[in-house]
């Protein structure tokens, strides 16, 4: 077989992959009037309300994967600080999923701290615009293009505001959110492996050389 005919075979392999696991949605999305910036805005509400022991981001099995949970889109979590994390979960049909590959996300000390929006947006965009190695795939078959999928909220949020009072949670305005993320249609009923994850290459105090490693075993019913 020539190599030109080789890879012609494994476009073709590709393309059957992906014809049966639609690839991610363009970067410029708009989900129920949603774009990806204003997803990640929600999905670090998500990430930030819940009590430690049922933390879908700190959950090393998938436990609490659902922990949350609703609407169309499904939120799933990397980890805090540097994380290499196995899950397993289970997704009613019908779902988009939603995840970084890697993000960060800053926010004021506390609310009498000075903290602009400007500010905030500056502190989380500093390791994306260093970030290497990004990489998500679905069914192992590679996603393309994770590079493009960078967003970046443009209005600041708090990232408390889902945090029960009885927890005490100070305003945490103006908050923001940088990274990669992907946004992928509803999966067919069954089983699937969606792995992702990168690297910050940036030396610095502030998860400067932080790893991101996550796999999902997704049950869909």
């Amino acid at each position: 077989m020539t190599r030109a005919a080789l890879a012609l075979v494994l476009t073709v392999v590709c393309a059957l992959s992906f014809a049966q696991h639609p690839l991610p949605l363009a970067p410029d999305y708009k989900l129920d009037g949603l774009s990806a910036a204003d997803l990640s805005a929600e999905w670090w509400k998500w990430a930030m309300a819940s009590p430690r022991e049922i933390s879908p981001v700190r959950d090393l099995s998938g436990a609490h994967c659902a922990v949350g949970q609703s609407g169309r889109v499904w939120f799933l979590a990397g980890g805090f600080g540097s994380a290499r994390i196995s899950r397993e979960c289970t997704i009613p049909a019908d779902k988009y999923l939603f995840f970084p590959v890697v993000n960060m996300a800053y926010w004021p000390s506390d609310e009498n701290s000075g903290f602009t929006c400007a500010q905030a947006k500056v502190s989380a965009a500093l390791n994306n615009d260093t970030a290497v190695d990004l990489f998500a795939s679905l069914d192992g078959a590679e996603i393309p293009s994770v590079r493009s999928h960078r967003a970046r909220t443009e209005e600041c949020f708090d990232i408390f505001e889902r945090v029960p009072s009885s927890f005490g949670p100070y305003k945490a305005f103006p908050s923001a959110s940088d990274g990669y993320w992907l946004l992928l249609a509803p999966l067919p009923k069954g089983k699937h492996t969606i792995k992702f994850g990168g690297k910050y290459n940036r030396n610095s105090a502030d998860y400067g050389r932080m790893v991101q490693d996550i796999e999902y075993y997704v049950i869909v019913k």
